[in-house]
């Protein structure tokens, strides 16, 4: 009930929704894959239940089921499983995917539908002076080819923070300090850095349309994993270093202000470490002195 609960707040403040995901992991990883699929199928009831009443419509819970809940519970049955974050943030990769091929296969012309979406949305702003037509059009321009690999990309992040979220409830039931040192840890496979680099020239190489499209989409969600990646490998230097967790703050505060310098360099960070290991080489470094 607390799911579905949450599930229903969420229409309204998005965020919320990682919490009713969570529950639905938290159940998955303690209880096991039978009781978080019950969980979720009593949880959509219950929203959809809710939802009739809210908004009048059963849609929502639909959407909370197939975008939150039914992903969160495979990725939480990968991480029970195989005991490795890594491969539970790799294979979420998959959704992310599917997100964008099932957007492709639904929507005749992803652009046109998302250029028509950002005209409204941009409406106020045109209206209120802060854009002149010129300004909106060319924005509109170059923000909707991107448009499905950056939903694509958000939806994933979204699934992720709630993995970790219930990843980090079971370790203060269970295990405390256990996701900490997990999250510290936290390295994508090396093979999936050389199908990065082959993604990447492809990129390069082909146009925004098409499967040109596709291919770039498909950068977005792996600069999204790397994002992860780099997100850990910083926690996990200043861990090991020794360092004042004062360092975490400041780069979180810069983060918010200069989102997209910083997020790409986090991008970066991640992609290097895949290829050199950066927290192998410190902890080599400290017991070779």
């Amino acid at each position: 009930m607390a799911a579905a609960f949450l599930a229903v707040l969420s229409w309204l403040m998005p965020l919320i929704g990682i919490l009713s995901a969570a529950v639905i992991g938290l159940i998955t990883l303690r209880q096991g894959p039978h009781e978080g699929l019950f969980t979720a199928f009593l949880a959509s009831v219950a929203s959809g239940v809710l939802g009739l009443f809210v908004v009048g419509s059963f849609t929502p819970a639909f959407g909370t089921l197939g975008l939150l809940w039914t992903p969160m519970w495979l990725v939480a049955m990968v991480l029970r499983v195989t005991r490795s974050l890594a491969l539970a943030v790799q294979g979420a990769l998959l959704f992310g995917v599917a997100v964008i091929l099932a957007y492709f296969g639904i929507s005749p012309d992803p652009v046109a539908e998302w250029r028509g979406i950002l005209e409204t949305f941009s409406q106020p702003l045109l209206e209120s002076g802060v854009l002149n037509d010129t300004q909106r059009a060319g924005l509109i321009a170059s923000v909707a080819p991107w448009m499905t690999g950056i939903l694509a990309a958000v939806l994933y992040l979204q699934l992720i923070a709630a993995l970790m979220l219930a990843r980090w409830w079971q370790a203060l039931l269970y295990n405390p300090g256990g996701f900490r040192r997990e999250f510290h840890e936290l390295r994508l496979d090396p093979r999936l850095a050389y199908a990065t680099l082959l993604v990447l020239a492809l990129a390069y190489a082909t146009e925004m349309d098409g499967v040109g499209l596709l291919i770039n989409h498909a950068v977005l969600l792996l600069m999204a994993a790397y994002l992860l990646q780099g997100l850990a490998l910083v926690h996990g230097l200043v861990a090991q270093s020794g360092a004042s967790p004062r360092w975490l703050v400041a780069m979180y505060v810069v983060l918010i202000l200069t989102m997209p310098n910083l997020l790409g360099v986090l991008v970066a960070a991640g992609y290097a470490d895949a290829w050199f290991d950066f927290r192998a080489r410190l902890r080599a470094k400290g017991k070779g002195g």
